[in-house]
């Protein structure tokens, strides 16, 4: 017997329902902010993802040489992807462009809470704008789908800074290694302080410069009241335009009062080395969980892949830690099958099932019967198994007098009702399930 493979899933027609629901309200959500769905191969050119992608996915690829002798790889992101796509089809695009996509992915990593080597992942982004407002579209998607979903403001923190911020400061204090700096500062919250002392030692940082590293990654707290202590004890244009940036960012949330989940945080700079400005992460306020998921400004990627200058920002969001947080808040949506009317039958009325079937068909109703010349009662119970909100028993004797017998399967109510009635208005006798 064959078992499936570690840090995979297999989804029954029960679990899928539940999927299904959750995943039709994030749909519903990003496309109220003006979101279109798009979608890619699932296999890609190694060299997509080996372009800029950062050490840890190379790392992580399942990647193997294709029978033309290329190299190719399973995506295990999605913007490489889209970005190839923006690049080759630009000269027919009206920017900017809002696109999302829920594909599925696989890294190969060690499987644990949260994390697995295959998932589903929610992806928005926004090309052919500069502006902040885009970042702050990006940003409030985020939260909307999350409040439309069951969270709120005691459940969730969306902590935001600036990679420019940092690098800012890094240059303040006489040090140009950034990208060895910021993948350093990536991991503080998964190493000790002495091992994060330790490693930035070990690329030729002094004690000083340490301690004022520390202290600034140190500043969190109210995004504007950051902003306004940044601005008093930070000067330089550089520095200054950044601020400026985020000013606005926080302004906008504010006016669409998203303020109170949003947590400034200069510590966070996202693993990947695409991002070149803005960027932020959700995380459950009691950190029980890794982060939800994170994103930002990645300005500079349609040039590594051959295009004009694209400027963009966006997100991505994994669905197996996103499982966890509602089931842990108990908004994860019930597990159960749902059918609209099963036909029960006793006797020979297979010309009338056919007919019946096909008229609530036509009407959009999620119509089953008997395929296994079951007696009515294993026939009744089945069909509460599959979750029917309606019984049509269609029986010999009845249709003697043209009628069948409708039973709400929810309440018990039964009654008789011609047959030609239910075939000419359904919708008059029959409930959908929504």
């Amino acid at each position: 017997m064959f078992e499936r493979l570690r840090g995979t899933r297999d989804f029954l027609p029960n679990e899928m329902a539940a999927r299904k629901k959750v995943f039709s309200t994030i749909k519903k959500t990003v496309e109220e902010f003006g979101f279109f769905e798009t979608d890619t191969p699932a296999i890609e050119l190694f060299d997509l993802y080996s372009i800029k992608s950062g050490e840890e996915i190379i790392e992580e690829l399942y990647a193997f040489e294709d029978k033309g002798g290329r190299m190719i790889s399973l995506r295990p992101e999605l913007t490489p992807s889209v970005v190839r796509v923006l690049v080759s089809k630009s000269k027919e695009l009206s920017f900017p462009v809002k696109w999302y996509s829920i594909p599925r992915l696989w890294r190969y990593e060690r499987p644990q809470s949260g994390r697995l080597r295959e998932f589903y992942q929610l992806n928005i982004d926004i090309f052919g704008s500069e502006d902040a407002r885009a970042d702050t579209e990006v940003i409030s998607c985020a939260i909307k789908l999350l409040c439309d979903l069951g969270f709120d403001d005691s459940d969730i923190e969306v902590r935001v800074s600036d990679r420019r911020l940092l690098q800012e400061f890094l240059l303040t204090l006489g040090i140009t290694n950034f990208h060895d700096v910021l993948r350093i500062i990536d991991k503080r919250e998964k190493i000790s302080q002495n091992d994060f002392r330790g490693m930035l030692f070990d690329i030729n940082l002094d004690d000083c410069q340490i301690n004022k590293i520390e202290n600034f990654l140190d500043s969190k707290g109210d995004l504007s009241k950051s902003i306004e202590e940044l601005s008093k004890n930070h000067k330089g244009e550089g520095i200054s335009k950044v601020i400026e940036s985020l000013k606005k960012i926080a302004q906008n949330l504010h006016d669409r009062g998203y303020q109170k989940f949003i947590t400034f945080d200069p510590s966070i700079v996202r693993g990947l080395d695409y991002y070149t400005g803005m960027v932020f992460e959700v995380h459950d306020r009691k950190r029980e969980f890794r982060a939800l998921f994170g994103g930002g400004r990645y300005d500079n990627l349609a040039e590594l892949f051959g295009g004009e200058h694209i400027p963009a920002v966006g997100f991505g969001m994994g669905d197996a830690v996103l499982e966890l947080m509602m089931r842990r808040k108990g908004i994860w949506p019930e597990e159960k099958l749902e059918l609209d009317v099963f036909i029960a039958t006793i006797g020979n009325v297979e010309k009338e099932v056919s007919k019946v079937s096909t008229v609530l068909r036509d009407s959009g109703f999620r119509v089953d019967f008997d395929l296994m010349s079951r007696n009515l009662s294993n026939q009744i119970k089945f069909a509460t198994k599959l979750g029917a909100r309606s019984l049509l028993i269609i029986g010999e004797r009845d249709l003697k007098d043209g009628n069948i017998t409708i039973r709400d399967l929810e309440t018990g109510k039964e009654s008789k009702i011609l047959l030609s009635e239910v075939v000419s208005s359904p919708s008059k006798h029959l409930t959908k399930v929504l």
